[in-house]
């Protein structure tokens, strides 16, 4: 758990709701998969653009709920003195966020911009690249509340 000091309160994952917040959105962990899939793909860059807009729209829309129900409900405050070390994670993977969702909104619109003006080989290269960076980044968000969810469990 990470935790941020607002005056005696810290920032911590509320593992339950949390796992079960990561739990109960298989559309989101399939859109990740088909991500990755993408991202290694070496089909003609019509099929590539094609799904790359499909699955970066998925995507966004499925980040965008995930993030207001772990910020809703997964994430709490608690006293300083029972979670510090906890605490600083916590609100470093809360607050990435708005960037990642700043991310793929940008990602999202530039394939749909390039579905429409017809889709480019190089500039197709560097939306798959720059996509499969954010994959990347959102991979090891996941995985950093991920295991603030079992220090959390620990913590019991």
């Amino acid at each position: 758990m990470v935790t941020t000091a607002t005056s005696t309160k810290l920032l911590v994952v509320n593992s339950a709701f949390m796992q079960e917040i990561k739990d109960g959105n298989p559309i989101l962990a399939n859109a990740m998969q088909h991500l990755r899939h993408v991202c290694n793909s070496n089909e003609n860059i019509s099929q590539i653009s094609l799904q790359l807009t499909k699955v970066l729209n998925t995507l966004r829309t499925e980040l965008a709920l995930q993030f207001a129900l772990e910020e809703s409900y997964g994430y709490v405050e608690v006293s300083e003195s029972q979670l510090h070390d906890l605490s600083t994670t916590a609100q470093s993977t809360r607050s990435e966020h708005n960037a990642l969702y700043g991310a793929i909104t940008e990602l999202a619109e530039a394939a749909e911009e390039l579905q429409y003006r017809g889709v480019e080989p190089e500039q197709l290269r560097t939306l798959v690249d720059d996509t499969c960076e954010f994959s990347r980044k959102l991979h090891h968000h996941e995985q950093a509340e991920n295991d603030l969810i079992d220090q959390s469990f620990d913590l019991r």
